[in-house]
């Protein structure tokens, strides 16, 4: 699996929170960070949809969810005209404590520099996990 890994995207932010948190920022508060999310049913078997501002809309299985270090997602619909590639990819999430800094690592197995959104698709997760994400954890909300 770790060669899989290897050739997907995969980004990781180092901050200084507790894994609750963390875990609560990837689950109930997407909205925070990332964007609105509509048919929230946030546990394993359950489904969400983030929506964005522009229309464009992915629709995903939770097929893991171990509170405070895994969470794993698959992408089974999206808007028809942008992003029809990313159905069937897995999105996955691991919270690893170190010391008094939480590691939170991002893989997207799919999302390989063959997709034809690769590029825009890489550079806009690292601006809403590496900037986004990292600020909504450092915030006090």
């Amino acid at each position: 699996m770790d060669d899989v890994i290897n050739m997907n995207y995969n980004t990781q932010i180092v901050v200084k929170v507790d894994a609750k948190k963390a875990f609560i920022a990837l689950t109930k508060n997407i909205h925070k960070w990332w964007s609105s999310t509509s048919k929230s049913d946030q546990k394993k078997g359950g489904q969400f949809t983030i929506q964005f501002d522009n229309g464009y809309w992915w629709t995903f299985n939770i097929l893991e969810f171990t509170p405070y270090k895994k969470i794993v997602w698959e992408c089974i619909d999206g808007e028809p005209d942008f992003n029809k590639e990313w159905i069937g990819h897995i999105l996955q999430w691991e919270l690893i404590k170190k010391d008094t800094e939480l590691e939170i690592n991002f893989h997207q197995i799919g999302l390989t520099p063959k997709v034809n959104c690769y590029e825009v698709c890489s550079k806009t997760w690292d601006m809403f996990i590496t900037e986004k994400l990292r600020n909504h954890l450092q915030s006090n909300t």
